[in-house]
Order: C-alpha cells, then structure tokens, then sequence
C-alpha cells in the first residue's frame, strides 16, 4: 500500500490537489493522509505562560479543523482511500517535513497556484523543504484524465530514479507508462541512455506495469505544447538535487499544465 501525504490548505489549489490524489488512488493501491497546517502568524503571535500557549495552540486547531472540515467532506464521500485530514498549529513547511519523515510517506502532493517559471521553479527546488523531501514531489496545477502517464528520459540519473520510483507506485497499475527519450541528448551519451530505457522498460514490465516507449520529437522537446501532452495525467521527470536555473528539466515542467511528479536524486 502507498501512503501518500496531501498538504492542504483552504484554497482551489489544495482542493485540486485532493482531487487528483483521490484520481491517482484509482490508478494504484494508496491510502491518503490530508494534512493541514494552521500557521501562526508570526513566532511572536501569542506569550504566555505554558498551560495558555498550549490552550491557545488547541484553540488554533480546533479552528483549523472547522476550516478545513467544509472543503474535505465532499471529496471523502466519493473517495474511500481519503483519510481524516491532520490539523496542526505552527510553521507548515517544518512540520509538513517533520510529518514527512515520521510517516514514512511514499509521495508527497501539493496543490500549485504560483505561475510556472524557470525562476518560481528554481527557487521551489532549492528551498530547504523541498531539498529535504525524501520521497517524490508532486505538483498539482489542473487535473487531466488518467489514462497514460508520461516519464521523461533525459539521462541516465533521472531515467533510473524514475524506474526505481514507479516500480514501487505502479506495481500492477493497468495505466500505462510512457518512456519518452529526450532528443536533446548527445551522441556520446545517447547509446548509454538508450540501453538504460530498455533497462528501464524491462525492469518495471517484471514489476506488472503495461510500458511504451516514445521518441519525442525536438521542437516538441523544446516547447511542449497543450496537444503534446493532453493525453497524460501526469508527467514525471527526475531532478538533480543542484540543478540549474537553465536547465532543459525546469524549461520542460514550466511548460507543462498539468500534474508533474518529481523524484529528486
């Protein structure tokens, strides 16, 4: 089973990011956890002694759930993998990352509603939360149908954390997966990540999944259109830990308009 933990907050991207969990739990086994974080509104919000901080602190949370209870409750009629959300009082991204990691969590999907940038997505990958993340990353900015699911080869590195995540997540999955061969490789490397493909293919068919393999054309390659990728539900991609600013991994997920998981190696 995949446990997959849903960071929400009471907003349309939180609410699309329910949605797509609940569609993803139809592709795979997984059960999802919402977790909702009542931030405070600065570290100086509220002295006291420590009986008062703890009474304010549940006072927060009882307040949190009441927010959240209105967005959750349609969604947990329709899908029962849905868990009862979490709600905790304090700063969301440290402990988001401290449930996290104590959890043991799969995947990890939040909703999106900053624009899709080089520079937005640049410096989301090398904040400390996402740069701690010890499971893959997805980004939910509009919900598309799950009927194929879209993994960019475009090295070795990337090609194999992808293979390693999806033989976990996609083990029996009837929904296909897409190996798409990058064409901005270069000839020296081309043969190697070739042969990592078939590696990958052979590798995750033995794991039950169904898998294609695609050659993506290079002005496609270099600017992803909307009927490029409206056929898939979600597209994945690997992500080097210290990449770049002008890489060709960013240029491609800041193109994409749809659910993006990432596997950071």
């Amino acid at each position: 089973m995949i446990k997959t933990l849903v960071s929400i907050e009471v907003d349309l991207a939180s609410s699309l990011a329910i949605r797509f969990a609940c569609q993803l739990g139809g592709a795979i086994d997984m059960e999802i956890h919402p977790v909702y974080v009542k931030e405070s509104l600065s570290p100086d919000s509220f002295r006291g002694a420590g009986w008062a901080s703890r009474t304010w602190e549940r006072e927060m949370v009882e307040k949190g759930k009441e927010e959240i209870s209105k967005m959750i409750a349609p969604e947990m009629d329709f899908c029962p993998k849905l868990y009862d959300p979490s709600v905790i009082y304090g700063d969301r991204h440290s402990e988001v990352g401290r449930v996290v990691q104590e959890g043991l969590f799969d995947l990890y999907v939040e909703g999106s509603d900053f624009a899709w940038g080089h520079a937005e997505l640049y410096k989301l990958a090398h904040t400390k939360f996402y740069q701690r993340l010890t499971c893959p990353l997805i980004l939910v900015q509009s919900l598309r149908k799950m009927t194929q699911v879209l993994l960019l080869c475009m090295d070795i590195a990337g090609t194999d954390i992808l293979t390693r995540t999806f033989e976990k997540i996609w083990k029996g999955s009837s929904v296909p997966l897409v190996l798409a061969l990058a064409d901005h490789v270069t000839t020296s490397g081309e043969t190697g990540l070739k042969e990592k493909i078939l590696e990958s293919k052979s590798i995750l068919e033995k794991a039950g999944c169904t898998v294609e393999q695609k050659q993506i054309d290079p002005e496609v390659f270099s600017k992803p259109g909307e009927d490029d990728i409206k056929d898939y539900g979600l597209v994945a991609i690997g992500l080097d830990r210290a990449v770049r600013k002008d890489s060709v991994e960013l240029a491609w997920l800041s193109l994409v308009k749809t659910a993006s998981l990432i596997a950071f190696y």
